[in-house]
């Protein structure tokens, strides 16, 4: 008798705010599409005691949560269970989608002004330390309905090739065409880096599109306006892959990606050692 083989699960983090509600919805269109199960965490801290009292804060937590599972079973018939724990945020989202092997965290992010909650800033810090890519939204995301491209920016690293699987694998299950913008230049390795995906493409026979872009400022900020100009799902990226001195002094890159003031979805690939490619 074969053994049952097990169904990944996304991870989706949810603080109970309007941000944490359209994270879970886009875990559970994720879910849909990939075929996978959820599992719905929520970290207790001071954050918590916004919404529920303090002597009641985990039981509380868990029974909105257990809400969220059964609405999301009847709906959509996805299973959904959900996890709570107190503590740091950045190690238990980490540790639990270690623990449960998760395919893909989602999480929503706040704005500068809301101070108490997780800032894009703050994102990235979690962000980096995980295998894994992290998904994520904000206030102002749209619905997962929303747009049919994938956005890939490319330049000239290496790591370029190390989501290539990732956008594969995201617009060959979400039915996606696949927009690679990028500089004009004549350098050899941006040529290497745009062959190699395209042939990666083709071999699953994808719908895809090279649009070159002009501006001086980096590709990445360019790939944010191109896709919310021409309505446009998601943009992935690849994180900073090591931390320097202007790093730790002014940020990283990343941050004003994922904190777009136009809400475009993205999607952050780590460039590990260790990073797990999606079976296609």
């Amino acid at each position: 008798m074969e053994e049952q083989q097990q169904v990944r699960k996304i991870l989706v983090y949810t603080d109970f705010t309007a941000v944490g509600e359209r994270s879970v919805q886009w875990g559970v269109y994720f879910a849909e599409k990939f075929k996978m199960e959820l599992l719905l965490l929520h970290v207790i801290n001071e954050n918590t005691y916004t919404y529920f009292p303090k002597n009641t804060a985990e039981d509380d937590a868990k029974e909105a949560l257990a809400e969220y599972c059964e609405t999301i079973k009847k709906d959509h018939g996805i299973k959904a269970e959900y996890y709570v724990e107190e503590g740091c945020t950045c190690t238990i989202i980490n540790s639990t989608a270690e623990r449960i092997d998760a395919y893909l965290i989602v999480l929503g992010t706040h704005g500068k002004d809301d101070l108490q909650f997780l800032s894009g800033t703050s994102a990235v810090k979690i962000i980096r330390k995980a295998r894994i890519p992290y998904f994520v939204i904000q206030k102002n995301t749209p619905y997962p309905s929303y747009g049919n491209k994938i956005v890939l920016p490319m330049d000239v690293a290496k790591e370029m090739k190390e989501k290539t699987g990732w956008v594969t694998y995201f617009a060959k299950h979400l039915e996606q065409v696949i927009d690679i913008v990028h500089k004009k230049t004549d350098d050899g390795r941006l040529a290497n880096n745009l062959q190699f995906c395209t042939k990666f493409f083709d071999r699953y026979e994808l719908v895809y599109n090279r649009i070159v872009l002009g501006e001086r400022k980096s590709i990445d900020l360019q790939a944010v306006d191109y896709a919310s100009n021409n309505e446009c799902k998601l943009i992935v990226i690849t994180t900073t892959k090591e931390e320097r001195l202007w790093h730790k002094l002014f940020g990283f890159p990343e941050a004003k990606i994922i904190a777009n003031e136009k809400g475009i979805p993205v999607l952050c690939v780590n460039p590990k050692k260790d990073l797990y490619v999606p079976c296609i």
